[in-house]
């Protein structure tokens, strides 16, 4: 049986009609016209490592919130139309915490607090092809910057399913590398050795997901993901405990709600 608690990263990002992670694709299936606001609520269950550079998976559940339209009286619009061309949205991420009472192979290191990240996402599509990228700044946990960049081919079979996916990049500052795969002096042992980590590419990977939409309200979504951690955070001692290899497996199913005002 699986320990529910949040492992490694949790994003999510508040936008018209789509949101970046690993279930990043929603399609536009509000009618509504006139004052309101259409959104998606939902949950997943998403398998990732417990730690950054963890080779355990453990299971936590994941809110999923997604803005389709909002339309003020006074005209003003935000989303609603097609999912073609360049949005930007806020972008919310939770680092969950790491300790060694939950990974014994850490014994020595400090406990990390539970990080909250918030930022700004970016997108742009084009046809089957989208690029999108992530900028998020950590309070709590760790106070470091990290980034995220995307592209995928979408393909949609038939009105109900729609399938993506490609390459992922994560980047991050030395502050938020330093955080979860240095080691300072006071922590230093024979196991971990005191290691300073420099900032820029953290891993490069791949992501594919599907949406099906059952009807005119309920979705359901899936995604996997393989990370692959380089430089300095794949040399890090902490890394050398678990893996350099990252998954991610999740199933999520959401509702869209149409409320007028």
């Amino acid at each position: 049986m699986f320990p529910l608690r949040i492992p490694g990263t949790i994003a999510v990002t508040l936008a018209a009609g789509t949101a970046f992670g690993p279930l990043a694709l929603a399609q536009d299936a509000s009618s509504q016209s006139g004052p309101g606001i259409s959104f998606e609520l939902g949950a997943a269950g998403r398998l990732s490592p417990s730690y950054f550079g963890s080779s355990d998976l453990v299971l936590s559940p994941v809110p999923l919130l997604r803005l389709k339209r909002l339309e003020l009286p006074n005209g003003f619009v935000i989303g609603g139309g097609t999912d073609q061309g360049f949005s930007l949205s806020p972008s919310f991420g939770v680092v969950g915490e790491r300790s060694a009472k939950d990974s014994p192979e850490l014994a020595g290191l400090n406990t990390i607090d539970t990080a909250f990240e918030f930022g700004l996402a970016a997108k742009y599509r084009v046809g089957q092809f989208r690029v999108e990228g992530a900028l998020r700044r950590g309070f709590g946990g760790h106070e470091g910057i990290r980034g995220e960049l995307g592209a995928d081919y979408i393909v949609q079979p038939d009105e109900k399913l729609t399938v993506y996916g490609g390459p992922r990049l994560d980047f991050a500052d030395s502050t938020f590398a330093n955080t979860y795969f240095g080691v300072t002096a006071a922590e230093a042992s024979a196991r971990f050795p005191a290691t300073t980590v420099g900032g820029g590419l953290i891993s490069a990977g791949l992501e594919a997901g599907l949406r099906y939409q059952m009807d005119e309200y309920w979705a359901i979504e899936a995604g996997a993901g393989w990370d692959r951690l380089v430089g300095d955070a794949a040399d890090s001692p902490i890394t050398a405990q678990g893996s350099k290899n990252q998954y991610s497996l999740e199933f999520g199913l959401l509702r869209r709600f149409d409320i007028g005002f």
